[in-house]
Parts: structure tokens; C-alpha cells; sequence
């Protein structure tokens, strides 16, 4: 019975997608799930829809832990309790509150949800093929929407991963009768094979998305691209600590990034209704004047006179009132000075002088504007970070300095010889050209690093209402008195900041 209700709460969900979203199939009103999974026309419609929900989810605030994992690396701050940001930022921090009757519960009851959503969508698309399905005159269009589905499954199973402590990982030829939970681990070895099997049929077969299916016509080229930045991704965020990334297999990373993409993987915007399809809220909201703002963490990496904290004494205890002197040209391009803050009864660290602006056009813009999923930038640090763990440091400062440190920062050139150097140049480009670009970069770049503030989860739990389905006990992570987890794999210790330190 628990395999069945295990079956039934995570795969019952494409009925949900396939009920409450059109499909855009010719000669068929309201198709029943049977006859979408049975025609080519129905798979093509299927596939061709996967990418825009797994979007929904990355890019949401409402279904989706982002907003909370930027505030958790403290790269943001606010004073919302929206999305759980005030209680996942808490100082010091409090273990996560993995119950059903939570308010926020839905942040990564949602995400878990359309997920694997998404992943049981393209097991079908690609259970369709297999039973010998063809799509398109003469099957000609039966590649795109295999190596579409091939790929979904990957970014499903992938950020499952990187989520999660554990997973359910599939594909279109698993069991469920003996699926169990696993470890993460598992599901990101699974996606970067699926991520594979989509690049193999990228490369060897020429077409152009319709589209609409991602907003853009991508060739068979740009998506083998993508893919390959993605499993770059994957095998480096995934880490939990320090000595996970440092066994993390480099030169595989480096293959990959060689291969990813060579210019901004962008989708574009379709504004801001209620019928549209292609909004970033993630972006809006963390980033919108009034609501979030930058944590004094990287006021004080800009300009190092500015304290990593707020004082207690106010406005008046920081240097120049909080304006920033900084060498670095971003900090008069990307971010506006702005003293206002509020609700002091939730804690003054949350304050801050600056707010980010560089998403400030796609806001001002109303959501018809681009949207940023992966900068060039991160698969070009990617590429100098393993070529670091190589020892290839002159390379990699060569990448640092033909890149955006000097090109919008206007620093001065890193040393090739000085590896510890290069190092810090690569984060610190990180955490300037990065943030609200692919959800919980922030986060992901502080947890491989052993540098999230002490009590952090490193990952969610199992959602509690999947929990209570399965008649499991609920579990949690995080906090400093309590702490639920293993020091180190499940919740942060030593990291950047402890407020209980002496």
C-alpha cells in the first residue's frame, strides 16, 4: 500500500498539468491523458511543454525555495515574511519547519511537486517513442522531441537533487512498484546520464525548436549547449561541503563548460497577466524596490570599510553613512544606495543600505524583457574554477581577466601566479555576476564552500505532506540550539558567521 500511495502522490500530478493547461494539439478538445500519450501529436504537444513548466518552477517565488535560499546565503535580506525568507534568515538560525500546517510549507511542497511533475511528463513522452510512436512526416520531428523529453528529465531529476536530502529518481524505464528514496546523489547521477543521452541526440541530428516551446527558435546546437553548461551545473552545486567539491571530477567539468554556451541563455519575457507564461517573479520580487535588498555581506566584500553587519547603534555607526567607496565599477552600476529600512521588531541585521538594480529593466519593463537563466559568465568561472583544481592557474586567470572583472568592473588584473588569488577573484566575480540568474546559485555557492552562516539547512527534507502520505516520520534540518542534521552534511557549522560565537 505505501508503494501505492507513493506512486499516486508523485505521479498523479502530470493528470493534474495535463487536466488545468492547454495543449496545443490539432482536432482534439479537451484530450484525455490516454490520447495525449497515444498520438504524435499529443507527445509533441507534451514535450513541447515541459520546458516552460520546469521555468515556472525555477523562476517562482510562490512554489519554489528560492527566494528562501537567497536570504539564506545572505546575499539578499528582507523583512518579508513572504516564501520564508524571515524564518529561514533568522539570526541565529532556526531548523526549518517541515510540517504540513505551515504557513511556507507550500514553498517546497509545490517545488517537489511540479518537478517530478515535469520528470513523469517526459518518462512518458519518451515511453510513447519507445512503444514506436513517430512524430512528424516520416518521424523527422521524433529526435527533437526525444532529446527534448531526454533533457527534461535531467533538469528534473537534477534540481530535485539539488534540493532535497533525498529523492525518487526515474526514468521512462523504472519500476515503481520498488521505488524507493535515495539519496541525492543518485539523482544527480541519473540526471547528468540523461542530460547525456540528450546532448547524443542533439549532435547527431539537425533541427529548430518551435518557438514557442522555449520563446526562442533554438537549434539542435544551442540546446547541446545548454546541456552541457546544465551538467556543469549539476556536478558542481550539488556539493554539500568543501571536500565534495574538492572531489568533484574537474576535468570532467572542464569538458563540459568547453562544450556549454558561449553567449547568455535568456528566454524572453511575455509580461506580467494572468495568463502569461513566461514570468521570472524570482527576479521581481527579490529584487524590486521596496521589497529586497543586499545583505551588508556584500556591501562589506564591495567596500571593506563598510561592516558585514548591521550596527547596533544604526545609520550613524557606519562609515559615510553606508555609501559605499568601493574600486569596483559595479558598485555604481548594479546597486543604488537606499537607507530605508523597516520592521525592527524582526531584526535590525536584516537592514541594509542598497538595494540591487540590475534587474531593474526587466522590472521596469513589466516582464516583457529577457530572461537571464544562465549567464555566459557562470559557465566561463565554471571553466576557470576547474581549471584551478588542475592546476591550470595561468588559464584560468587569463578567463578571470578577459571577463567581467575588468570588462564591468574595471579591477585590476588578477595574478596568474598566485593561486589563492585566482581563487578569490572567481568567487568574488561569482557573487557579482550571478545573483537571481538560475535559482539558488547564491545559496549553492556558499554551502560547497562551508561558508553558509552557522545552523543553515544544506538541504530541504522530504516535504511533510509527501512524508505523511508515505506514514513516514517528518524529519528536518538546521538550526544552532536545536540542530537537526549532521554537522557538515545536513546542516552548516563554521561557516561564515555564528551571532552566538564569543
Amino acid at each position: 500500500m505505501k508503494y501505492l500511495y507513493k506512486i499516486l502522490f508523485i505521479f498523479s500530478v502530470v493528470l493534474m498539468f495535463t487536466g488545468c493547461n492547454k495543449l496545443d494539439v490539432k482536432n482534439i478538445n479537451n484530450p484525455d491523458r490516454d490520447h495525449v500519450l497515444s498520438s504524435p501529436e499529443g507527445l509533441k504537444a507534451l514535450a513541447g511543454s515541459l520546458f516552460n513548466q520546469w521555468f515556472r518552477t525555477e523562476q517562482h517565488n510562490l512554489d519554489s525555495p528560492g527566494p528562501s535560499m537567497w536570504v539564506m546565503a545572505d546575499w539578499g535580506t528582507v523583512t518579508f515574511a513572504n516564501y520564508g525568507c524571515v524564518d529561514l534568515s533568522k539570526e541565529p538560525r532556526v531548523f526549518y519547519n517541515n510540517t504540513p500546517s505551515y504557513r511556507y510549507h507550500r514553498n517546497i511542497r509545490n517545488y517537489w511537486r511540479n518537478m517530478y511533475s515535469v520528470l513523469s511528463s517526459a518518462n512518458d513522452v519518451l515511453t510513447g517513442i519507445n512503444k514506436g510512436i513517430e512524430i512528424g512526416e516520416s518521424g523527422e520531428e521524433t529526435p527533437m522531441v526525444k532529446g527534448m523529453a531526454y533533457m527534461m528529465q535531467g533538469l528534473a531529476n537534477g534540481y530535485i537533487g539539488l534540493v532535497f536530502d533525498k529523492a525518487y529518481p526515474s526514468d521512462e524505464n523504472t519500476d515503481f512498484e520498488h521505488l524507493e528514496a535515495t539519496s541525492y546523489t543518485v539523482s544527480i547521477e541519473m540526471a547528468i546520464d540523461q542530460l547525456k543521452k540528450a546532448i547524443d541526440v542533439f549532435d547527431n541530428n539537425q533541427f529548430t525548436l518551435p518557438q514557442e516551446w522555449m520563446t526562442r527558435p533554438f537549434t539542435n546546437e544551442d540546446l547541446s549547449k545548454i546541456a552541457h553548461s546544465f551538467i556543469a551545473r549539476l556536478m558542481v552545486y550539488s556539493a554539500r561541503n568543501q571536500a565534495q567539491t574538492d572531489a568533484v571530477d574537474w576535468q570532467s567539468v572542464l569538458e563540459h563548460t568547453q562544450a556549454g554556451i558561449t553567449e547568455d541563455f535568456a528566454i524572453d519575457g511575455d509580461g506580467n497577466g494572468s495568463d502569461r507564461k513566461w514570468m521570472s517573479w524570482l527576479k521581481y520580487y527579490m529584487a524590486r524596490p521596496s521589497w529586497g535588498k543586499v545583505d551588508m555581506r556584500i556591501i562589506n566584500m564591495l567596500d571593506p570599510s563598510q561592516p558585514a553587519h548591521w550596527p547596533e547603534a544604526g545609520l550613524s555607526a557606519l562609515p559615510n553613512d553606508g555609501i559605499m567607496n568601493s574600486p569596483d565599477h559595479r558598485a555604481e552600476t548594479d546597486f543604488a544606495y537606499n537607507s530605508n529600512n523597516n520592521r525592527p521588531e524582526r531584526g535590525t541585521y536584516r537592514w541594509s543600505t542598497y538595494r540591487y538594480t540590475r534587474f531593474d529593466d526587466y522590472i521596469q519593463a513589466h516582464f516583457f524583457a529577457p530572461v537571464i537563466l544562465m549567464r555566459k559568465t557562470e559557465n566561463d568561472l565554471l571553466k576557470a574554477e576547474a581549471l584551478t583544481h588542475l592546476n591550470r592557474f595561468t588559464e584560468a586567470a587569463a578567463i578571470i581577466n578577459n571577463g567581467t572583472r575588468i570588462t564591468r568592473g574595471q579591477l585590476p588584473p588578477v595574478p596568474a601566479n598566485n593561486g589563492n588569488a585566482v581563487i578569490d577573484a572567481i568567487f568574488y566575480e561569482r557573487t557579482m555576476e550571478l545573483p537571481l540568474t538560475g535559482m539558488g546559485i547564491e545559496y549553492f555557492d556558499m554551502r560547497r564552500r562551508d561558508m553558509l552562516q552557522d545552523g543553515s539547512l544544506l538541504h530541504f527534507p522530504i516535504p511533510a505532506q509527501q512524508l505523511e502520505i508515505l506514514q513516514e516520520p517528518f524529519y528536518t534540518f538546521g538550526g544552532i540550539d536545536p540542530q537537526y542534521g549532521i554537522p557538515g552534511e545536513d546542516v552548516a557549522v563554521n561557516g561564515w558567521y555564528n551571532p552566538l560565537a564569543p
